[in-house]
């Protein structure tokens, strides 16, 4: 096997302080309650959030985390009681037809992933996993679909106090397909962009306008914070401690002039970080994937870290990869997956390959405070940046200068032209390059 290329240089900056979520939403176990429209799930569906409890309920059936009950059916109904989880899904109105854990252990004060993946009819499986872990696995009942709405923290609006969560949500993704328990354990810990179609709504909950909770996923399906059954319009966001041992602010792939691959991140802190595994698949599969390399050790740095790593055993076709960061108290986490299709030019290795001239896509999306933007150059050329508003109008102009061809990024930190910074919302960026534009599009949530 021929030895792959590993370098690393450290850039002397502030910290940036991307968390994984900056805020998440507070319920106060009363009458708080987030209510959305079923953004497409009819009966298949997979449901994720982080939570944390701030008690343990008094009532006969838990504290809800999310639910969808038409009726008096339920369709979904996931609650937590004492130190374990209740589920109902395509159900009636019994209390007694659920899933129940065993050995959840859930305790205050902690963040805990859970995810739902539930697909109607007898033949088919019921699962629920806590942190990645399989706990429910149950042939799936088949009375009763999800319904038109769905909510957070309550039963529904209106519900008792009894049925009411104390405590956070964060991160709340729902999907219209199965997630596989690999594809969960892979993404629990990743913010997930770009968004993919199968996305069907996504609400970091880290702010609001009004009483308006933004899905991000287009077409949105907006939520309602209520009291009861009244629009809140000053609903609480507290500063979320759900957060990743590395704050990565990019994962890349890009060709090389021997026709091999790079794969470059760059981390913007990392704490108590062991160090990296790179992983290749000629498919879009982690749980099949080859690891290609060996540790590569982090620097844990408080300020921005560059890493490169060179796949040099690579012919022509598609090729994935992950990055796996390893910590010391026996964490990981998964990000990617990032491709490239290496086309080999020539036998002779000299020829380089054939660059074109284009703007990535902006990591990550959404992005609090600081956005990373790259781009590619065919030939040396003048390039501007412009960051627009929804409205249309220019907040900033980031002059490039004259750059010479291959790959280059930068950081925006999220402020106008005159230092301020800008508010939560969709922006473009332009990327300019002699007389033609390129635009992508991020949005800045705080």
């Amino acid at each position: 096997m021929r030895l792959k290329s590993l370098m690393f240089v450290f850039v002397l900056v502030g910290i940036v302080g991307f968390a994984f979520a900056n805020n998440a939403l507070y319920f106060d176990g009363v009458n708080d309650v987030v209510e959305y429209s079923n953004p497409g799930a009819t009966n298949i569906a997979s449901f994720e959030c982080w939570f944390k409890l701030s008690s343990y309920e008094n009532g006969e059936l838990g504290q809800t985390i999310l639910s969808s009950n038409p009726a008096t059916n339920k369709s979904l109904w996931l609650t937590a009681k004492g130190t374990e989880l209740y589920l109902w899904a395509f159900g009636s109105s019994s209390n007694g037809l659920r899933f129940q854990t065993s050995g959840a252990n859930l305790a205050l004060d902690t963040w805990y992933h859970v995810a739902v993946t539930a697909q109607r009819g007898a033949a088919n499986r019921t699962k629920l996993y806590l942190n990645g872990v399989l706990l429910i696995d149950q042939a799936s009942m088949d009375l009763s679909n999800f319904g038109n709405t769905f909510y957070l923290g309550n039963l529904r609006s209106g519900a008792a106090a009894t049925y009411a969560l104390h405590g956070y949500i964060d991160e709340v993704r729902v999907w219209d397909t199965i997630r596989t328990q690999s594809e969960i354990q892979q993404y629990m810990n990743n913010i997930i962009s770009p968004y993919p179609s199968n996305l069907i709504a996504y609400f970091p909950l880290d702010s609001s306008n009004g009483a308006t909770i933004y899905d991000l996923t287009t077409p949105a399906t907006n939520g309602t914070a209520l009291n009861g059954t009244t629009p809140n319009p000053s609903p609480v966001f507290v500063p979320s401690d759900v957060t990743l041992p590395v704050e990565l602010t990019a994962f890349m792939a890009t060709g090389t002039a021997e026709n091999f691959v790079r794969l470059t991140w760059i981390t913007q802190s990392e704490t108590d970080v062991m160090g990296y595994y790179v992983y290749r698949n000629s498919e879009n599969s982690f749980a099949t994937a080859t690891r290609i390399s060996s540790l590569i050790e982090a620097q844990n740095q408080t300020n921005t870290t560059h890493y490169t790593f060179v796949d040099d055993e690579v012919e022509n076709g598609l090729y994935y990869y992950w990055l796996q960061n390893l910590d010391y108290n026996g964490g990981d986490a998964i990000h990617g997956p990032v491709s490239y299709n290496v086309l080999v030019q020539d036998p002779d290795p000299e020829t380089p390959p054939v660059v074109v001239t284009g703007f990535n896509a902006v990591y990550p999306n959404p992005f609090n405070p600081t956005a990373f933007l790259s781009y590619t150059l065919a030939e040396p050329g003048n390039v501007d940046v412009m960051v627009l508003n929804s409205r249309g109008q220019i907040v900033r102009t980031l002059n490039q200068g004259f750059q010479t061809a291959g790959l280059h990024g930068f950081h925006w930190d999220g402020k106008n032209a005159q230092g301020i910074e800008c508010t939560s919302g969709i922006y473009l960026f332009r990327l300019k390059v002699g007389e033609a534009s390129y635009t992508r599009k991020a949005v800045l949530v705080k």
